[in-house]
């Protein structure tokens, strides 16, 4: 996806988000039988964060501040801005020294995501299990170009030599969690995704865990 398509998937998200602001809850389709008590936008708001990370050949830590805005029912649209750490163990070989390669870097990027909760289904505490899709976009910097004549070995039968080659990379998460109330505004928020554009290049390997909390108005 280029960045073209990128802008305007975000110009689209925020528009549906956006939108619904006018109208107050009782309003919004609901598979709940429930009566709702009408409420302003910022009622339908969270914000939060999360911590990702992961083990492996490909270790990392996520930092990730993110706003979400319920628009249907209990579908949220959300919007996610992402720091990573991420250190590459044993990534290339050296076949003049015969040694295997590891480095790090910092990677930067967003998201946007769909959630949807179920808590209109179910009254047990299956109410708080949502299930979860996201598009990323990350840019982040290897110390390693790829070039034919160079003295590095990677994944299928690649060389590199040293140099600076900025990477740009789509991720698309599919998975789910749980929700854990603390309090009549907060939650701690559990996940578990998997990334199905799963390449060489990618930060990630599966499955993904991440960590949030939020916070309601």
């Amino acid at each position: 996806m280029t960045r073209v398509a990128f802008k305007l998937l975000l110009f689209f998200t925020l528009s549906l988000a956006f939108s619904t602001g006018s109208f107050s809850q009782d309003t919004l389709p609901s598979l709940s039988s429930k009566p709702r008590n009408p409420d302003n936008f910022w009622k339908r708001v969270t914000v939060g964060g999360n911590l990702g990370f992961q083990f492996g050949s490909v270790t990392g830590i996520t930092v990730a501040p993110e706003a979400r805005v319920r628009t249907v029912d209990q579908l949220y649209v959300g919007l996610r801005f992402t720091y990573q750490y991420i250190h590459y163990k044993n990534y290339l070989y050296d076949p003049a020294s015969q040694n295997y390669l590891s480095f790090q870097s910092d990677v930067f990027g967003g998201s946007i995501y769909l959630r949807y909760y179920l808590s209109s289904l179910f009254e047990n505490s299956l109410r708080n299990v949502f299930a979860h899709v996201e598009y990323e976009y990350l840019v982040y910097e290897w110390p390693y170009v790829q070039d034919v004549n160079g003295n590095i070995l990677g994944a299928g039968n690649t060389y590199y030599s040293k140099g600076k080659q900025i990477i740009r990379f789509n991720s698309f998460f599919v998975g789910g969690g749980y929700r854990q109330p603390v309090s009549s505004h907060f939650s701690m928020e559990f996940l578990l995704l998997f990334n199905i554009n799963d390449t060489y290049n990618s930060p990630y390997t599966n499955p993904i865990f991440r960590l949030g909390v939020g916070y309601g108005f």
